[in-house]
């Protein structure tokens, strides 16, 4: 299973993408959680993010690729394509 991080900008935010996900993650840990009504949780500060660690199989809650990752790979593809055309000129 995979780990990620996520990070909202509101406990609603949060909530909302928790309602949706929640059979397919697996919650790992919670900073700044929401307080549950009725409950002896620390209220978070206002305005601070809620970050949660959670893993899952599930590959579309993967935080999207950068550009420079992408970029890499392209990289990698094409000095492998121009050894090789070098190395079949060299041999004609």
């Amino acid at each position: 299973m995979a780990v990620f991080t996520k990070q909202f900008a509101s406990a609603d935010d949060y909530e909302d993408w928790l309602k949706n996900a929640s059979n397919r993650i697996n919650v790992l840990s919670i900073s700044n959680s929401p307080q549950i009504f009725g409950s002896s949780m620390n209220i978070p500060k206002p305005g601070a993010p809620v970050v949660v660690k959670f893993q899952t199989h599930d590959k579309s809650f993967a935080p999207p690729r950068k550009m420079s990752a992408k970029a890499m790979q392209y990289a990698a593809v094409g000095a492998a394509f121009f050894a090789l055309f070098a190395y079949l000129v060299a041999e004609l």
